[in-house]
């Protein structure tokens, strides 16, 4: 199946990685802004089919992006699409920062966060929809351990609940509370 995102055509597999949305476009957006035209080195933390990867890459070529999954399906269907579309990822198979390098200038991220409990995701991969206990786990992680991965003035952007936030490294704990009140004012 094929899937448009940001004005490409990405082939997609629904039911086994999770499908590019629309809604995702504002996150690349949001990242191309922050970065403007010059050279960066980013990470897409769960990159599923590729397409925030993939999309950065060609949007700005300067840019080094790895792009990870714990996937090997996705990797294998990010890794087709990068090669279809012409963009340069290198593509990591791991649990969100495991085996990327340090001093990034940016972390993006699209990851699981509904509980086990919400419904209309059947036709959806459990593992790209639904986190453990009350569905920030995959998040609480990923800001745990970004610190360490971003240069001094590195930040994360992420999606959540069709919106996207911004922190800087200094900012990661503020972004961990933003989430914690999001979920508690559900």
């Amino acid at each position: 199946m094929e899937t448009r995102f940001h004005g490409y055509t990405f082939t997609s597999d629904p039911g086994r990685v999770f499908a590019p949305r629309a809604a995702t476009e504002q996150l690349v957006d949001a990242a191309l802004e922050r970065i403007g035209d010059g050279p960066a080195r980013i990470a897409d933390i769960g990159t599923g089919s590729g397409a925030i990867a993939i999309t950065l890459a060609l949007r700005a070529p300067l840019v080094e992006l790895w792009a990870s999954d714990t996937c090997a399906r996705a990797l294998e269907l990010a890794k087709g699409n990068a090669e279809r579309l012409g963009a340069r990822v290198h593509l990591v198979k791991g649990d969100l920062l495991d085996g990327l390098p340090r001093d990034l200038d940016l972390i993006v991220a699209n990851l699981p966060y509904l509980s086990a409990d919400a419904q209309g995701y059947e036709h959806e991969p459990a593992a790209a929809v639904f986190s453990t206990g009350d569905g920030l786990d995959h998040y609480r992680r990923l800001i745990a351990g970004a610190g360490d991965h971003l240069s001094a003035d590195g930040g994360v952007l992420i999606q959540f609940e069709g919106k996207v936030l911004e922190a800087e490294r200094s900012e990661l704990p503020w972004l961990r509370s933003q989430l914690e009140s999001l979920v508690a004012a559900a």
